[in-house]
């Protein structure tokens, strides 16, 4: 390659573009009218769509609120039924537990009835009574289910 000798570079015949010094001022697509008029625009249609999704929030949060009302008699009802269950067990594992006592009433305190008060009215046990045959973590689980919500 170096036997060909060197070969200078020049420009291309007719040469180059002139070079445009001149200041270019950018054409304007927005003036200030119309961009204030687009910003009015927006604003409206945002106020529009806020409040009919406003009014649909509402709608649903009716919808909710009474949904909850509905099924507060279900739900009550089930805690209840499990409330029942749960000293059922309770009375079930004295039995089980005192057998061999002679003399033993379940439901009794030294042959006092624990649940009897003068107006004859369900007293509802302390939470240690209704777990007394439970383990720490099931009653712990039960009491402290208000903090997860």
């Amino acid at each position: 390659m170096a036997s060909q000798g060197f070969r200078q570079e020049m420009p291309r015949s007719g040469g180059y573009q002139n070079v445009d010094w001149a200041k270019k001022i950018p054409v304007r697509k927005w003036s200030g009218y119309s961009q204030f008029g687009a910003f009015i625009a927006f604003t409206s249609v945002a106020w529009v769509a806020y409040w009919y999704d406003k009014k649909r929030m509402k709608t649903e949060e009716l919808e909710m609120r009474d949904a909850r009302i509905a099924i507060i008699p279900l739900l009550q009802a089930e805690r209840d039924r499990l409330f029942l269950i749960q000293q059922r067990k309770n009375r079930d594992e004295e039995n089980e537990l005192m057998k061999d006592v002679p003399g033993w009433k379940t439901g009794t305190l030294w042959g006092k009835p624990v649940y009897h008060n003068i107006r004859d009215r369900y007293i509802t046990p302390a939470t240690e009574e209704f777990f007394a045959h439970s383990s720490y973590w099931d009653k712990y689980s039960v009491t402290m289910e208000k903090l997860k919500h």
